[in-house]
């Protein structure tokens, strides 16, 4: 009986922080006075169409080539999928329509590198990924971690 109830008290204590890994967090430099963002802005950015911060610095966008995290990302914040979100700059670049698509790099390490580096930058990953190095912002208000985060694997 004793065993059995350490061991529920040992998976609460680790349910929260396994969910709290499939969350992808979104990160900014940490001179960026940024603390939330909203799905929409996240949009604009992703899509080349909000180009500068408030304070006047260029947005420089930032995702994984290929994984998890991207197909969340992109399914999520803009509603398409990885094919789609290629095709939408293929045809925007070739109308004029809109600015530069978001840098591919291959790991949530690399990114969160170079958000450390670039003031401007925004980019996403898992919160495993995530140190001190860079600044978590909320989506929409929310943290993640948070039951209510919508920004997840799995979702």
């Amino acid at each position: 009986m004793i065993a059995s109830k350490c061991i529920y008290a040992l998976l609460l204590a680790v349910l929260p922080a396994a969910a709290a890994d499939a969350d992808i967090a979104v990160v900014v430099n940490k001179a960026n006075p940024v603390d939330n963002v909203t799905k929409a802005q996240l949009r604009k950015m992703l899509l080349g169409e909000q180009g500068k911060w408030s304070d006047g610095k260029k947005v420089s966008a930032l995702l994984r080539s290929s994984g998890p995290e991207r197909e969340v990302v992109l399914h999520y914040v803009c509603g398409m999928s990885g094919l789609e979100f290629e095709q939408y700059f293929v045809h925007a670049n070739f109308s004029g329509e809109t600015g530069a698509m978001p840098k591919s790099l291959a790991s949530g390490i690399v990114i969160r590198q170079l958000v450390a580096s670039v003031p401007g930058s925004i980019g996403f990953m898992r919160m495993s990924d995530v140190t001190d190095s860079v600044k978590v912002v909320k989506l929409d208000g929310v943290a993640p971690g948070d039951p209510a985060y919508k920004l997840k694997e799995g979702n």
